[in-house]
């Protein structure tokens, strides 16, 4: 397993452009350094949130802020291109396969969550009630919220935080710590507990190899985009603690950790399973 991720690495074409102009420094600094664009794009972002909030259409509908991602890009472009002197190819915003790798990801995404709801069905975890058909008006602001926000996320946790410490400590390390950064965010989310952590780390780890075995970042962004607008404005179901307007009505049988509670199903031992078998695929299946 490790070979082949070594593998997915040694080939790919945005670690190389990441290894350009890297200067050596102490961990200190380097760590120092990381945090210190954390806070500054933390307190940027949730300005932003403030702002895509306050000018929500609906009141109270808290998704409506995920918007404030659009500024992730920016900071990241600027602090990439401008103080690190590199490329905007080093952290996976490959051409000529922007859509094709996008659409796959968002086909990945939006099975993986297919199938954990027809396992949690065939359990007796998860009850369809029906649908919301009145929530259709969310359907393209959903996808586009969702959209700006996975993104977002994945050009910061994938894109910047692994190839910023695969520079100077490894592939291993640098999958490692983006997967714990992906992880931050989360735990002041309603209903985390630790099953929450474990899947939020383990899906990290997904995204990375899928990283590195595709060499870009759109497919990583169309996976996470799919999965959780799946989960919300599709299902029904909370997507990391927060409720969204939904197509469909699905309820579930308890809190527990079959289920994953009011968290939601990425909460869930199901959920687990099937992360744990898209890493192993994505890590083995041939790629023709």
């Amino acid at each position: 397993m490790l070979d082949n991720i070594k593998y997915f690495a040694d080939k790919s074409e945005s670690l190389k452009e990441a290894r350009i102009n890297v200067k050596e420094m102490s961990t200190i600094k380097e760590v120092g350094i990381f945090i210190g664009l954390f806070l500054v794009m933390f307190v940027i972002l949730n300005i932003f949130e403030f702002i895509f909030m306050s000018i929500s259409p609906i009141p109270d509908v808290v998704f409506f802020s995920m918007g404030g991602f659009i500024i992730v890009p920016f900071i990241i472009y600027f602090y990439v291109t401008k103080i690190e002197k590199r490329s905007w190819r080093s952290i996976g915003f490959s051409k000529g396969n922007a859509l094709s790798s996008t659409l796959k990801g968002l086909l990945i995404g939006f099975l993986m969550f297919s199938a954990v709801v027809a396992i949690g069905m065939l359990l007796g975890q998860f009850r369809f009630n029906g649908y919301n058909l009145s929530s259709l008006v969310y359907l393209i602001p959903g996808f586009i919220l969702f959209a700006i926000q996975c993104f977002g996320e994945e050009i910061y946790t994938r894109g910047w935080t692994m190839t910023y410490f695969y520079k100077r400590h490894g592939i291993f390390a640098a999958m490692v710590i983006s997967s714990i950064v992906f992880v931050i965010p989360h735990l002041l989310n309603t209903g985390i507990d630790l099953l929450s952590v474990v899947n939020i780390f383990i899906v990290g780890i997904v995204f990375a190899v899928l990283f590195l075995r595709f060499d870009n970042i759109w497919i990583c962004g169309g996976v996470h985009t799919a999965w959780n607008f799946s989960q919300g404005i599709i299902f029904g179901f909370n997507v990391s603690g927060i409720s969204t307007p939904s197509l469909m009505n699905f309820s579930q049988a308890g809190q527990n950790l079959i289920n994953g509670g009011s968290f939601g199903p990425e909460s869930s031992l199901i959920a687990t399973v099937v992360f744990v078998i898209v890493l192993i695929l994505v890590i083995y299946y041939p790629k023709k």
